[in-house]
């Protein structure tokens, strides 16, 4: 980044614990263990720690790029020039907007189904993405506290809320690791989409103070989302026959028995989760096509809205975020990676000149 960061600005290293664990705590954890059960069954929860050991690793590859005052379109302008690398920077809006819009209509048909079933979707649509660009305005400072706010309120809520405890059969998790290595694997990558959203530090570095510190932060939060997605897909197993679980759209709301609560107590999540989404694109905007950040946060609201339209139904949804979870995957897990290796190669290539 090359325009000096405001330090009234920057945020502390610990609340990047905040940040990361609201995004990667979202809407998936109404209905992952279904995906997870399909492939892996009872096993899924092997597939959340590898996936999250595979997270812990992205991170610190990351961490390990990035330097002082730079994004993650920096690193590419510095690897690849600032032609190609802006151009490459194009890839990153796309993404930040295709993550706010998979988020939007999956919670907007939740609302629907279990809420509001004879409210019009636009009209959903609409008021999400009005207080999201609210707060988006606010700046980075104003998210990361709502994001405070979020994770010390919602996520507790899933800890103590009225789960039938006493039904639970400890032995449906038995045998441990009935399941071929290549099922966990692809469990594994199926719970990537869950996992999807630490890539805002790739755009929010520049804003940390002291941002090498703030890794461990990172790290910590990853840990916690671990115990959470471990939580809510123990449970249901422990509760349901996995072939009862696979026709269940979303086994946490079926099992909750504070559903109509716990649907809008979530809403605290998912505003700041869309907000930083929002905040990412645009910022990628106004280093990528020079154009200032509000300007570029009110179009990327407006396509994010228009776009929302065509992801109503039940097909659509489960379509748009199935294709968000392997361009997560690919992106997170194989691009970064590559760019790393790239990177070393280029920096030693650079210096024996």
């Amino acid at each position: 980044m090359h325009e000096q960061t405001m330090k009234t600005r920057q945020i502390s290293p610990f609340l990047t614990f905040f940040i990361v664990t609201v995004m990667q705590v979202g809407v998936g954890v109404f209905t992952f263990q279904r995906l997870l059960v399909d492939i892996a069954g009872h096993d899924g929860w092997i597939a959340i720690i590898f996936s999250a050991v595979m997270v812990h690793i992205v991170i610190g590859l990351a961490y390990h790029m990035l330097r002082e005052d730079e994004t993650i379109i920096d690193v590419q302008k510095r690897i690849f020039g600032r032609i190609f690398g802006s151009f490459l920077g194009l890839y990153w809006i796309f993404y930040y907007s295709l993550f706010v819009l998979v988020i939007l209509v999956s919670y907007v048909e939740i609302l629907r189904v279990w809420l509001f079933p004879e409210v019009y979707s636009g009209v959903l649509f609409f008021i999400t993405l009005f207080l999201v660009y609210l707060f988006v305005g606010g700046g980075l400072r104003m998210i990361t506290g709502m994001s405070v706010l979020s994770v010390v309120l919602a996520i507790p809520f899933l800890f103590f809320s009225r789960f039938p405890y006493g039904q639970l059969q400890l032995g449906s998790l038995f045998p441990i690791w009935d399941h071929s290595i290549m099922d966990i694997a692809m469990a594994g990558q199926t719970m990537t989409f869950q996992f999807l959203g630490f890539e805002i530090l790739f755009m929010a570095y520049p804003f940390i103070k002291e941002a090498p510190r703030s890794q461990k932060w990172a790290h910590f939060s990853v840990i916690i989302s671990t115990m959470v997605y471990l939580f809510i897909f123990i449970l249901p197993v422990l509760y349901f026959h996995e072939h009862h679980i696979s026709t269940i759209l979303w086994p946490t709301l079926s099992l909750w028995r504070m559903e109509y609560i716990g649907v809008s107590i979530w809403f605290m999540i998912l505003v700041p989760n869309l907000a930083l989404g929002l905040w990412a694109a645009s910022r990628a905007v106004k280093q990528t096509i020079k154009i200032s950040q509000r300007r570029s946060l009110q179009g990327l609201t407006l396509f994010v809205f228009a776009a929302a339209f065509f992801f109503v139904t039940r097909w659509e949804v489960e379509a748009l975020s199935s294709f968000t979870g392997n361009l997560g995957f690919y992106s997170v897990f194989v691009y970064l990676p590559l760019l790393y290796v790239i990177e070393m190669i280029v920096t030693k290539w650079r210096e024996r000149r």
